[in-house]
C-alpha cells in the first residue's frame, strides 16, 4: 500500500512514520512538507490514500484538498490534524474527505482509519485523546516524570511540549527560555530515553502511557 502524508512539521511526520512502520509496515509512506511537493508527488505516483494535516503554514486544508483535486489526486483523503474544533471539523466533512483524526487521538484510531479507507469504508468521527490501554480497558495517562523520573521539572516542561508537535521557538516563548536553551534540553531528553529523533521519544513517552499532563 502506497500512501502519502503531507505534514510541514518534521516531528509529527517522523513520529507517523515510525507509528506506521510498526503497526502497518506494509505501508509504504511519501511524505511532503509543502503543497507543492505534495502536488509533484500526487502527479507522479497513485496513491491508495493521502494524510494530510489541516494546517499547512498559513494554507488551510479547504485549499490543500482542491488543490490535490485540480491535480487529479483520486486518493481519499484522511485530515491528520491538531486543530480539535469542531467548525474546522465540518468544513473538512463539507469537502468530503474520508475521515478526520485528531493527533491526540490513540494511534490505533488513524490506523483504523486508514484499513477503514482502503477497504471502502468511511472513517470514524473523531476520536478522544490518547488513553494507555489493557486487556481489562483503559488506564489513566501517566505523567512524563512517572515514566522518566531521571527528567529534570524543565526537561518535563519541554517533553511535554514536544508531545504537543510545537517548534523549538515556540517551545522557547512558552516556557521563557532561549531556543539555544530548548536545543539542549532536547538533546537530554533524548539521551534519557535512548531515541535518535523527537518523534521517537515521543511515540517510546506514548507507548509507555505517558500523557501530556
Amino acid at each position: 500500500m502506497r500512501a502519502l502524508w503531507i505534514e510541514d512539521h518534521q516531528l509529527i511526520g517522523d513520529s507517523l512514520e515510525m507509528l506506521l512502520s510498526v503497526l502497518m509496515p506494509e505501508v509504504s509512506l511519501d511524505k511532503a512538507r509543502s503543497l507543492d511537493a505534495a502536488l509533484q508527488f500526487a502527479q507522479s505516483f497513485r496513491y491508495e490514500v493521502v494524510l494530510m494535516d489541516w494546517w499547512l503554514g498559513d494554507t488551510d486544508g479547504e485549499h490543500t484538498i482542491s488543490a490535490l483535486r485540480a491535480a487529479r489526486c483520486q486518493a481519499p483523503l484522511i485530515v491528520v490534524t491538531a486543530d480539535e474544533r469542531e467548525a474546522v471539523m465540518r468544513r473538512a466533512q463539507a469537502m468530503k474527505v474520508a475521515g478526520y483524526i485528531t493527533k491526540t487521538a490513540d494511534p490505533m484510531a488513524l490506523v483504523t482509519a486508514i484499513r477503514q479507507v482502503v477497504e471502502g469504508l468511511r472513517a470514524a468521527e473523531p476520536v478522544p485523546a490518547y488513553t494507555a490501554t489493557t486487556a481489562h480497558g483503559p488506564l489513566p495517562s501517566l505523567s512524563l516524570e512517572d515514566v522518566f523520573p531521571e527528567l529534570t521539572a524543565r526537561q518535563a516542561d519541554v517533553f511535554r511540549c514536544l508531545m504537543r508537535g510545537i517548534s523549538d521557538k515556540q517551545i522557547a516563548r512558552e516556557l521563557d527560555i532561549s531556543e539555544t536553551t530548548v536545543k539542549t534540553h532536547v538533546r537530554a531528553i533524548l539521551q534519557l530515553v535512548g531515541a535518535a529523533k523527537r518523534g521517537e521519544a515521543v511515540y517510546q513517552a506514548r507507548a509507555r502511557g505517558a500523557g501530556e499532563r
